[in-house]
């Protein structure tokens, strides 16, 4: 499958963009839409979901705090019984995360750092509970969607790369993935995927503009760049780097051997100075450079109880990329969720074997067709280190592990949407599909707010 051969007619635009660069009122109007609905969902799903109840979120605030306040990084702890802000002390078993989302959001902290505390009230068991809240808390949720519509917009631009005659794929696509449930919910609060989703999004557009237009020595810079950005955000960007290899490596606009391998080792070293120090400095640390709070392998659990978890493993890590299946579990009908969920996912995939399998009769460019896999790629490494961990790290990974694909979410959006287009047709089936499925994707976003404001008792309908 030559690169070369499908791209000829691309070459006139090779500078800038593509024919369709004017965008139709309609078109902005939709996309606006899509961003205005997005935001108001999450805003609604944050201040649904309890204050420092989400996804490790005590732990991340006392890594900001710890920041913002005492500007020094906090300490690892391996128990989360163990973490506290402490003047000059802090302890958290988030520390071995990269700290660039946590320095933007220490920056945010500082800015509302006057804001009064807040009290949350609770009942549980049966008994009333309360605790107090840091005045910024909440501002510094906020931030996180913010980091959302950046994810989608790179999204978008992605889509126009990619897609560039297939409005209704670019709009449906970044639709799919901003009313997915488990994107509002993980950029309602604070927690470093809603930046990481940024940074991989960014890499996955410029992958697609090497892939059509051709690379430059100062693309391979910026896409080193970007990628180091990414580890600093989480270790999960280092499944990057090879797929970049692979990129420059199908680039017809590196005229020879030399040319391609020169760019990769350009972005490859560049990755490394920007975001290799957070390595160095935990192998100097702790004697590894992939150390991690908890260490609850898999295999070392009774046979019994190892086949219980993997058992339940798969069902968990799929449904976990679509709901926050923990909080809306005694709300919502999950075998409904689950199958509804999962006739998308094999319309998808059914979509994708007939794309690929009908490629030359479809006319698909080759820079669409490895976009597409470079995609797919992305959410296999992905979905592999997450077994590796569950197998030789932390099984209790799994258990809500499939929220570690919200990095990839956007390009899995974005195959899906094209999927449909390929199994129904170019015309109104197809469209119709993609609406059926992000009205699927809206309506089930709607009620896991329901669910997570009568789970924590915060919203009042």
């Amino acid at each position: 499958m030559s690169p070369t051969a499908d791209r000829q007619p691309d070459k006139p635009s090779r500078h800038k963009a593509h024919p369709n660069e004017r965008l139709s009122s309609w078109y902005v109007a939709t996309l606006v839409a899509i961003l205005m609905v997005y935001c108001g969902l999450a805003v609604v799903q944050s201040f649904a979901t309890r204050l420092q109840w989400g996804p490790d979120e005590p732990a991340h605030v006392v890594y900001i705090r710890s920041l913002a306040l005492d500007r020094r990084l906090p300490e690892l702890t391996h128990e989360a019984e163990e973490d506290a802000y402490i003047p000059g002390a802090a302890h958290t078993y988030q520390a071995h995360h990269p700290p660039l989302y946590h320095f933007l959001a220490s920056l945010a902290w500082h800015a509302f750092a006057g804001r009064p505390d807040e009290i949350v009230s609770y009942r549980a068991a049966g008994q009333a509970h309360q605790y107090t809240v840091p005045g910024p808390v909440r501002p510094v949720r906020l931030l996180s969607i913010i980091f959302g519509v950046g994810a989608l917009l790179l999204a978008w631009m992605t889509a126009r790369t990619v897609f560039p005659d297939r409005p209704a794929i670019c709009l449906g696509g970044v639709a799919l993935c901003a009313f997915t449930p488990m994107f509002t919910y993980l950029t309602g609060v604070i927690n470093n995927d809603s930046l990481l989703v940024v940074t991989v999004t960014a890499v996955a557009w410029r992958w697609a503009r090497v892939l059509r237009f051709g690379g430059t020595t100062a693309e391979a810079g910026l896409i080193g760049l970007l990628i180091g950005l990414a580890i600093n955000c989480k270790e999960t960007a280092l499944a990057l780097l090879p797929l970049t290899m692979v990129v420059f490596a199908l680039d017809s606009g590196a005229r020879s051997a030399r040319g391609w391998v020169g760019r990769i080792m350009l972005s490859l070293t560049i990755a490394a100075l920007v975001g290799g120090w957070w390595l160095l400095r935990k192998w100097l640390l702790y004697g590894t450079p992939f150390v991690y709070a908890f260490v609850n392998p898999l295999l070392s659990l009774h046979p019994e109880q190892r086949w219980v978890a993997a058992y339940a493993l798969p069902a968990q890590i799929f449904l976990f990329a679509f709901v926050p299946l923990d909080v809306v579990s005694r709300h919502l009908p999950l075998p409904v969720v689950s199958r509804s969920l999962g006739v998308l996912a094999a319309f998808s995939l059914a979509g994708i074997i007939a794309l690929f399998a009908r490629r030359r009769r479809l006319g698909i460019q080759s820079y669409e067709a490895w976009s597409l896999g470079l995609w797919l790629l992305a959410a296999t490494f992905v979905v592999g280190g997450l077994l590796r961990n569950v197998l030789l790290i932390d099984w209790r990974m799994g258990s809500a592990g499939g929220r570690f694909l919200v990095a990839v979410l956007p390009l899995l959006s974005l195959t899906s949407a094209r999927s449909l287009s390929a199994l129904f047709g170019d015309g109104r089936p197809a469209k119709i599909a993609l609406v059926l499925a992000v009205l699927l994707m809206l309506a089930l976003n709607i009620g896991v707010i329901w669910a997570t404001a009568a789970e924590y008792e915060t919203l009042r309908f």
